[in-house]
């Protein structure tokens, strides 16, 4: 094998290993939450489900809920697949708006945040008009 073919299979080489180092260190990315942004659920028990594109490190998650009350409330999440790619939690809610803040990391990436509005109890019926 010559100098240069040795250089040139060295230097892809580097290249496709830097490749799967930026994907391995890339920030998750959110491909589905429960409840979605803008739905409204029932009152009572609203179970949370965050679903990420990547192996997310689940203890160093972050949901922090905001309610019709204006207090902060810290839920605790938990894995759910094998992958730990998504996480759940169930929170007891009454009527009104609410926003999910989200804090979320890959095992080796950059930290990712979002907010999630949605609403409690019964979406308001249209007004009708003569």
């Amino acid at each position: 094998m010559s100098f240069f073919s040795m250089l040139r299979m060295t230097g892809l080489s580097a290249v496709l290993s830097g490749m799967v180092m930026a994907q391995a260190c890339a920030a998750p990315v959110l491909v589905h939450s429960e409840p979605m942004p803008g739905q409204h659920v029932a009152v009572g028990n609203v179970a949370v489900k965050l679903s990420f594109d990547t192996v997310i490190d689940p203890f160093r998650a972050r949901l922090l809920l905001l309610g019709p009350s204006g207090v902060p409330q810290l839920l605790p999440a938990s894995p759910i697949d094998d992958e730990q790619q998504s996480i759940a939690t169930s929170v007891t809610l009454t009527p009104g708006h609410y926003v999910l803040h989200w804090r979320m990391r890959a095992r080796t990436g950059d930290p990712v945040q979002g907010t999630l509005p949605f609403d409690v109890g019964a979406p308001s019926a249209p007004v009708a008009t003569r």
